[in-house]
């Protein structure tokens, strides 16, 4: 069981089926204030803030 579009998976025999009726999640990303980040991790971390939003 996994979420829709987390992976490519034309050209596999991978494929995704809905659930009837849908199966509906929230997530969370967590971390400890004041962390210090790789610049990798903290570009990752702006990227999903940009798009997803910042909630508290």
């Amino acid at each position: 069981m996994g979420l829709d579009g987390l992976i490519n998976t034309s050209g596999s025999p991978l494929c995704f089926r809905p659930c009837s009726p849908p199966l509906l999640d929230t997530m969370s990303l967590i971390w400890k204030r004041g962390q210090l980040f790789t610049p990798a991790v903290q570009g990752f971390l702006d990227l999903l803030l940009q798009n997803f939003g910042k909630t508290e």
